[in-house]
């Protein structure tokens, strides 16, 4: 009689529960009556106690005291002897031997999965156990002859074990075990997906286009069985003894031939052969050794045995996921070899970078000759992803040498046979033609065919007063060196030609790997250089519309690289590093514009960072490449971060952020363009009276919480206090600050629920409202000024400090007269500072504030709710709630006005609105207001409506307050205007004295195989007016007309042929 798993619950050691309110008997009492429960429960019901899922970003722990490894397909296989434990989050599970299945994750936010089984002996059971806080008391247990179970981590794997032997982890007795449990659970869990049908409804039946990828065969391994079928209703079969005992079949009036048993050399045939093919044809002639036995309609025989087909009219040939159409044709089925006339091949394009391509690459040939099973020579060729007979574009050449490898592949997950392709193509005498012109000639190539773009991998034409005109082309390097593919990389050359410029040139390297340079992990990043000669002058908008550039050969060197650490010391770590290298103070802004305005500053550095729970280490060195930004050298700097650990039994919780490390502050350097130097000038925290800045920097920030669950309300007292110590200020003198922060924060929700409200026309199904009031009011005091330290941390990018620094001159000299006053040193009005703006908002009352150096007195009590209205939408037994409307809005008081918020007890008003009317209509609205004079005061107001396949708009009008006054209407449209087109424009306008900003137009032509755009922009800020054409193939997984747009354009034939 099979053993049943056994319930066993602990009681947790009091001392690692101190302070907790129930004492140990009323603890007691609620297990007895647990296990009671349990007991009550019928036998079988015990074994389907589950204990909680572990969360996956934990880590997953494996130990054992002896180990062997093997490969399994995509799946590392491990068999652990010995005292086997695997853990996750609180979960463990012990036993005396196992199996383990890793898929590895080759990105970092796809988890990595773990199968595994694990059994016991008779004297000495699996343990299941659920642990407590401290990670050894167990809480549960549960036993059993065997465990199986599934487990995913984001966090990797640890592993407590000696260095695996090479031993084969298949032939052992429990993998097979372990693996006939995994199949079973597996065909559970597709069984219990698989949708219900109604069985008063017969479901329609489609033929497939061809036999699934893993047929089922039933004969034994090394003979083949030949089958026959009519392809009409009058095929006529003769048959012809020959010499040597072989007989020749004519076969005529259409038939259908399935050879199955078909074994494919060099691949293990336990993984799954690709074994059947499947040929139509009008007419055909069969010699081989018993064909005569096809009169009853099949015949077996062994593999070895010679098999010949002839073909002609109608051909299709089909073998795995691959398709070839011919009107001649001669196969050999034992050597797999054979001559096709008049042929053109289809096969699937295999899954790229997460993205499943829905089209085919076709290879058209006057002559293809099939080598072997995989590998093909085609004659006068053309390939293409069209599926036109005339195709919008192709690649031809005088010879094509093909490669389709279909690699099976056994997934231990499913139970079931996959194939991966491996798709090559190296030809000569190759010409690219678009639209039937020749665009591109290349002697030789060599290319990956999951890259459905041929050497171009994108092109552009534009023209305006800027650059002048331009043609910019992004080629793919892989095949122009006719080199292999990396799996999981990316790399581009670019050649551009602006003719008021000069010649542009560049070369990007993008990857998403497993491994980097040797070092195990998932890593990826993007390497990127571009650079020119440039002949022409900068236009940077009003006032700077003709500026000299700094440097005449003006390039960007760009690296960001994120790899998560994988064994080692330094398992666990993650890695990240950055190149940020520039030529001139003024080339991001004019050449790479959106990444000057939008991204964060490009620094040159590298980091080693490790998370545990709620704790951060890390350790970085950053250097200063561009000395005409002001940025700061970390040589090197460490900080540690720990947030909300609980203290004295939960009663206290406990936050912090301490750093050290030596810091070098390199001021911005004076431009030498004259354009430039006519409106430069430095802050005042960027002009020390002791020359330079640098110099160690300590600064430990601790914070106390005293949680108080006063129902309703939640309150929470708290306490901060730092500790800071620079060796230089802006005097060149040490510097030694306490800073304490001390207040209480408060909350308290309210819920209304009416599910009888009911609306068809704002679409109501039940209305809740839920809203949380807080308060925090918080008493801070400094014993130094911050306007005596530089910004170590800076709070701004440059991209707005360089707008800023221009607030001291024409044309913002006028509003800001008096306001931003150049000088040795100059001066900012504390009103519009943005240091004070940054302590004025709270920042300073938070451990992980951006910087350390801004703190100062000040007194407030913040308010603040956040409301939400929430209904169900949805089709019947798939409602869900959505937010019908948002409401957040906060204000500040200032017990200290005149030295807080000058002189206005209140400040600091903002609002956000959003009324979702519809899943596709959406009210928008947002605020901001200071009370004091001249104080920013800013409100919008808009609606946006979308329909992810047509196209969507925004109308929107905002104010702006101030010192500078502003009334603008904007508009974007984005609209599908029909199978074929897709319309955009957007406009700016001020109602001021402003008047027009900017309007941008453009028209897309979907085409069969290419996007083409035509633009126009007019830019009143530069005095332009641009115009753009460009050209990308729509088979590329992210186009850019749709992440302008945001309509989706799928690939052509994804949902049948247009």
């Amino acid at each position: 009689m099979a053993r049943k798993p056994v319930i066993i619950l602990t009681e947790q050691s009091r001392s690692s529960k101190a302070g907790r309110r129930q004492s140990g008997a009323i603890a007691l009492c609620r297990i007895a009556a647990l296990a009671l429960v349990l007991l009550s429960l019928a036998g079988e019901t015990v074994a389907e106690v589950h204990f909680p899922k572990p969360d996956k970003h934990a880590g997953i722990r494996v130990a054992a005291r002896s180990a062997s490894k093997s490969i399994e397909g995509e799946y590392e296989v491990w068999r652990l002897e010995g005292d086997v434990t695997i853990g996750q989050d609180a979960s463990l599970v012990a036993g005396r031997e196992a199996v383990v299945w890793i898929d590895r994750a080759e990105k970092f936010d796809v988890p990595t999965r773990v199968i595994a089984y694990v059994e016991g002996a008779s004297e000495a059971p699996v343990r299941i156990e659920l642990l407590g806080e401290d990670g050894k008391t167990p809480l549960a247990r549960q036993q059993a002859p065997h465990w199986f179970g599934r487990l995913e981590s984001i966090g990797g794997l640890t592993w407590d074990t000696p260095p695996p032997g090479d031993g084969r982890v298949q032939g052992s007795s429990v993998h097979a075990r372990g693996r006939a449990l995994m199949q079973a659970d597996s065909q559970l869990t597709a069984s219990a997906a698989q949708p219900r049908l109604d069985t008063q409804v017969a479901p329609a039946q489609f033929a497939p286009l061809a036999p699934p990828p893993s047929p089922a065969v039933a004969n034994a391994g090394g003979f083949r069985r030949v089958q026959l079928f009519g392809r009409g209703v009058s095929t006529q079969l003769e048959s012809r003894q020959l010499a040597a005992g072989e007989t020749a079949v004519v076969l005529s009036g259409g038939v259908n031939i399935v050879v199955e048993g078909i074994q494919a050399a060099g691949l293990p045939g336990a993984l799954g052969p690709i074994d059947t093919i499947d040929l139509e044809t009008d007419r055909a002639v069969i010699w081989t050794a018993g064909a005569e036995a096809l009169a009853g309609g099949s015949f077996e025989q062994s593999e070895d045995v010679p098999m010949e087909i002839y073909m002609e009219g109608n051909i299709v040939f089909r073998q795995g996921e691959r398709t070839v159409y011919a009107n001649r044709m001669y196969y050999d089925v034992r050597r797999r070899i054979g001559v096709v006339l008049d042929a053109e091949l289809l096969t699937p394009l295999p899954e790229v970078g997460g993205y499943q391509y829905r089209g085919l690459v076709r290879l058209k040939a006057g002559a293809i000759r099939q080598l072997d099973e995989s590998r093909f020579i085609a004659t006068d060729a053309l390939v293409t992803t069209s599926r036109l007979e005339e195709p919008s574009y192709d690649f031809s050449s005088k010879s094509i040498a093909f490669t389709d490898t279909q690699r099976p592949q056994f997934n231990p997950a499913t139970g079931l046979t996959t194939y991966d392709h491996e798709q090559l193509a190296e030809s000569r005498g190759n010409v690219v033609h678009v639209g039937g012109w020749p665009v591109f000639y290349w002697p030789t190539i060599a290319t990956d065919l999951t890259e459905p773009t041929f050497y171009i991998k994108s092109a552009a034409f534009r023209s305006d007063s800027v650059f002048g005109v331009q043609a910019i082309v992004d080629l793919d390097v892989y095949q122009l060196l006719g080199a292999e593919r990396v799996p999981g990389t990316d790399w581009t050359l670019s050649l551009d030609y602006l003719n008021e410029r000069g010649f542009g040139h560049g070369t990007g390297f993008d990857y998403n790997v497993g491994s980097f340079l040797g070092v195990e992990g998932p890593a990826r990043g993007i390497a990127d250089f571009w650079g020119i000669k440039d002949e022409g002058k900068d236009n940077l908008g009003l006032g700077e519309r003709s500026v000299t550039p700094e440097a005449s050969y003006r390039f960007r060197t760009f690296l960001n690289h994120q790899q998560q650490l994988v064994g080692g010391l330094l398992d666990g770590w993650t890695t990240q590093g950055e190149i940020g290298w520039l030529s001139d103070r003024t080339f991001l802004e004019q050449y790479y514009e959106s990444d000057w305005d939008n991204n964060k500053d490009e620094l040159t550095g590298v980091r080693l960072k490790r998370l545990r729970e709620n704790r951060s280490l890390s350790i970085e060195a950053y250097g200063r490449v561009n000395d005409f930004f002001t940025q700061t050298q970390w040589l090197p700097r460490l900080d540690h971060n720990i947030i909300g650990q609980d203290l004295l039994g939960e009663t206290l919780s406990w936050s912090g952020h301490s750093s050290i490390g030596y810091a070098d502050i390199g001021i911005v350097s004076t431009p030498t363009s004259p354009e430039l130097l006519a409106s430069f000038e430095r802050f005042p925290w960027e002009q020390p009276s002791g020359g330079s800045l640098s110099g160690e920097r300590l600064v430990t920030r601790q914070e106390l919480s005293l949680p108080i669950d006063a129902a309703p309300f939640k309150v929470v007292p708290y306490v901060m206090g730092e500790a800071y110590h620079t060796g230089q200020d802006l005097s060149g003198n040490d510097l030694d600050r306490l800073y304490l922060n001390t207040g209480v924060r408060a909350s308290i929700p309210f819920v209304a629920v009416n599910p009888h409200v009911r609306d068809p026309l704002f679409n109501l199904n039940g209305l809740a409202h839920k809203v949380v009031f807080d308060v925090e009011a918080s008493y801070a005091d400094a014993d130094q000024n911050y306007e005596q330290l530089p910004l170590y941390d800076d709070i701004d990018d440059d991209s707005v400090d360089e707008i800023r620094r221009r607030y001291f001159f024409a044309p913002f000299s006028g509003p800001l007269a008096g306001l931003y006053v150049p000088g040795n040193p100059s001066s900012i009005d504390p009103r519009f500072d943005p240091r004070r703006y940054y302590i004025r908002s709270g920042n300073q009352n938070w451990v992980t504030a951006p910087s350390s150096e801004l703190v100062d007195d000040l007194t407030t009590v913040r308010f603040g709710m956040r409301h939400r209205l929430q209904t169900k939408r949805g089709g019947a037994g798939r409602e869900h709630i959505v937010d019908w409307v948002t409401l957040d809005a906060n204000f500040t008081i200032f017990p200290e006005a005149n030295r807080d918020n000058f002189g206005e007890d209140f400040g600091l008003f903002d609002y956000d609105f959003r009324w979702h009317v519809g899943d596709r209509l959406t009210v928008v609205s947002d605020g901001f207001a200071d009370t004091f004079e001249q104080g920013l005061r800013t409100a919008s107001a808009g609606v946006l409506l979308g329909r992810p396949t047509r196209g969507n708009l925004y109308l929107g009008y905002r104010t702006v307050q101030g010192p500078v006054v502003a009334d603008l209407i904007s508009a974007t449209l984005n609209y599908r205007l029909g199978p074929k087109w897709i319309g955009s424009a957007a406009a700016v306008i001020d109602l001021g004295d402003a008047g027009n900003i900017g309007q941008s137009f453009a028209l897309s032509r979907i085409g069969e195989s290419l996007i083409t755009t035509l633009g126009a922009t007019v830019d009143q800020s530069k005095g332009t007016v641009g115009f753009r054409l460009q050209v990308e193939p729509r088979f590329l997984p992210r186009l850019s007309a749709s992440r302008r747009t945001g309509i989706d354009i799928p690939p052509a034939g994804a949902y049948g042929l247009e």
